[in-house]
């Protein structure tokens, strides 16, 4: 998709090629902006296609009438609606008291590749991460980035990692390259706030004990009449198994959640513990001792196995970077306004707890917060934009941000703001 040089200058340098930074990319290339677009993986769409989810979270607000639109307009909409076309028999879904949206990873997959390539201002490049940032008088004026054009294979179980993609950036044969990129503006879309980081942005990550517990999924095939029960027949049998030391503590708030397909079935499985080679090989292990002994207490689980999983586990929280206002619990439950609000949201504080579960806290019924612009922008450093995961919100509020729907949203905004930049000489409304 395009050749990097050693000094190349662009508009916007976006890192992370995820759901909020493909839209991010896309929003400031069709405003005139020449973005790069990078990706450590080889696929677009992050956790949203390798984290096998089954519904997009965020979209819509709640109420008692079924929405007949998105909350927000532009870029996630249009996504929609090519989900839509590529898979119409997936309909807006309630569960609980939330509205979500049926989706494929391999759509989604579709859906961001069509987007992309239709913006002949947009280049991106896979396999390829940002390793050093540099910065002068509050501006980021250098990012490095290496490219790994022999990129080791995914995980056990997991059937691959989206469409094959060219290796666009290397300059030989093989190895790793480095390239010195000077962008005017960057957003950070990589979910862990890598490159605020590595610019020195401040920002808040919770000690590793009072985290949110990642999660990890598993996709089933061969069950057996995977019908709505099931969701509630498999904690009590594994509540039953961690009680009598048959299982890992963990696996008791594992979730299960029935398939589009006959015979198809998900276990969200819920992690704690720090990052690791073994907390990976020890999920992947427990995962399959779980539905071993489910296939011992549920007929269902006869004959079922695993055919698919999520390429690795997926971290729920990680740094949020102090912007220029911080969300807070009080501005989503009470459904708080703002002057430089550009993204609405709906979906409740959903907190996953080491001890308790999974905790919810909703937003009024028929309402909706906005997030301002100010939690987008990071503080004390002039030309760096948040997108994703890492804006500028409490622990707290992160388990109502972070979702699909509100994150695509998120990242369109930090790109029409980042072309504004542009223009403008500043940020709107700042």
């Amino acid at each position: 998709m395009g050749e990097l040089r050693m000094n190349t200058s662009c508009d916007v340098l976006v890192i992370g090629a995820g759901v909020s930074g493909v839209a991010a990319a896309v929003a400031a290339a069709r405003a005139g902006a020449k973005i790069i677009l990078t990706e450590k993986e080889n696929f677009l769409g992050g956790v949203g296609y390798s984290g096998l989810h089954q519904y997009i979270c965020g979209l819509y607000l709640n109420g008692e009438a079924i929405p007949g639109e998105t909350l927000n307009e532009g870029v996630v909409r249009e996504i929609v609606g090519l989900l839509n076309k590529l898979s119409p028999q997936r309909t807006i879904k309630k569960i609980g008291q939330v509205y979500v949206l049926p989706y494929s990873g391999e759509d989604l997959a579709v859906a961001f590749g069509s987007l992309c390539r239709n913006e002949k201002n947009l280049k991106v490049f896979f396999n390829t991460s940002a390793v050093e940032v540099k910065k002068k008088n509050k501006m980021i004026v250098e990012v490095i980035l290496s490219n790994d054009v022999e990129k080791s294979p995914h995980p056990p179980f997991h059937k691959g990692a989206g469409i094959p993609l060219p290796r666009s950036i290397a300059t030989g044969s093989g190895g790793i390259t480095s390239h010195k990129i000077i962008p005017k503006i960057v957003i950070d879309c990589t979910g862990s706030g890598d490159i605020s980081a590595m610019a020195g942005a401040s920002f808040e990550l919770s000690p590793r004990a009072k985290r949110q517990l990642a999660g990890f999924t598993v996709r089933l095939e061969g069950l057996k009449d995977s019908g709505d029960i099931l969701s509630i027949k498999v904690p009590y049998y594994l509540s039953q198994a961690v009680n009598k030391k048959l299982l890992p503590a963990y696996l008791r708030f594992t979730a299960f959640s029935a398939g589009e397909t006959d015979g198809e079935g998900f276990c969200k499985i819920n992690v704690g513990g720090p990052d690791s080679a073994r907390r990976e090989q020890t999920v992947r292990k427990d995962a399959l001792k779980m539905i071993n002994y489910l296939a011992k207490k549920l007929p269902s689980f006869k004959g079922a196995y695993i055919a698919e999983t999520s390429l690795r586990v997926m971290e729920r929280e990680g740094r949020r970077v102090c912007g220029e206002y911080t969300l807070t619990e009080d501005d989503v439950l009470n459904a708080g306004k703002f002057d430089d609000g550009v993204v609405k949201n709906s979906w409740p504080m959903e907190i996953w707890d080491k001890k308790k579960g999974t905790i919810y806290k909703y937003v009024k019924t028929g309402d909706y917060y906005e997030i301002p612009f100010r939690c987008l922008k990071a503080r004390g450093i002039h030309n760096l934009l948040l997108a994703g995961r890492c804006i500028s919100v409490t622990r707290e509020v992160l388990g109502s941000t972070r979702v699909m729907g509100t994150c695509i949203s998120l990242g369109e905004e930090a790109g029409k703001a980042a072309a504004y930049y542009l223009e403008k000489g500043k940020y709107p409304f700042l």
